[in-house]
């Protein structure tokens, strides 16, 4: 399974369980971007992105928003 996997799945912001799958899915997709050879503009922006996503549903699982209470 791919990176997308982790970005699409349902669960994947709500579980801390994903949180090994997305940091591992986060370094896979870095490594094409450090490598020496070259990616066309698309494969970077597309990499990119789904890096960007990566590092916000791995923030939220490390720091979840709290909960908002119902008084």
């Amino acid at each position: 399974m791919g990176q997308g996997a982790c970005l699409t799945c349902t669960n994947a912001r709500r579980s801390s369980g994903r949180l090994p799958r997305q940091t591992t899915a986060r370094a896979q997709a870095q490594r094409p971007l450090d490598a020496p050879v070259g990616l066309s503009r698309l494969q970077t922006a597309a990499l990119t992105t789904d890096i960007a996503e990566l590092d916000h549903a791995i923030a939220e699982l490390r720091n979840p928003p709290e909960a908002p209470t119902h008084e």
